[in-house]
């Protein structure tokens, strides 16, 4: 398995309490990727999520509290991703039965949920920080993020704001276009 990016302050959304919770993800992170690269026992990889279980219950809390008080527009998005992260762990944690299998889905949990959310989503709140900070319009920061998505129509692409793009990226939540029907697919043009 390959290894978890390390902290780096490209990742600060500045807010020290906030900074210092994500690096402590981080340092749990990269122990995650040592575990799993050598035989573990099950016990070991148990109390491992209970460890990240119990500090993510409490990092999104405090991250929900901040965005609140900074009154950023995708915080019911945010949290319902919090949600899932807290509710693909407790899966895991009751439901796992052999070690292969908890290794696997941990990697997943912390590579995919844990890391990605901060490097994408929190990331977000940070640029929510700036641009209010620099006095923009709110409205017109929740109007710039655009995502692309396509369809069955023919050169059609549907630019959605980023709260419809986590409903539909992260949480599965289908959304169809109105005229072909068919569901939306987000579109990198990088790829």
């Amino acid at each position: 398995m390959e290894a978890f990016p390390v902290w780096n302050d490209k990742y600060s959304i500045k807010n020290d309490n906030i900074d210092l919770q994500h690096k402590t993800l981080f340092n749990l992170a990269d122990k995650t990727a040592k575990l799993l690269n050598r035989h573990i026992y099950k016990a070991e990889i148990k109390e491992l999520l209970s460890e990240f279980f119990e500090y993510m219950k409490t990092h999104f809390k405090d991250e929900e509290d901040f965005m609140c008080s900074i009154e950023y527009p995708y915080l019911l998005e945010h949290k319902s991703m919090h949600k899932k992260i807290i509710k693909d762990m407790s899966i895991l944690i009751n439901d796992c039965s052999s070690t292969n299998d908890l290794k696997e889905k941990l990697y997943e949990i912390v590579s995919v949920w844990l890391l990605e959310h901060i490097v994408e989503h929190d990331m977000m709140i940070y640029k929510w920080q700036q641009r209010v900070k620099n006095e923009e319009v709110k409205e017109e920061v929740k109007e710039e993020e655009k995502f692309l998505y396509i369809c069955s129509c023919s050169e059609t692409i549907h630019k959605l704001d980023y709260g419809t793009h986590v409903k539909i990226k992260y949480l599965h939540i289908a959304f169809k276009c109105k005229k072909c029907l068919k569901e939306l697919i987000f579109y990198n043009p990088e790829d």
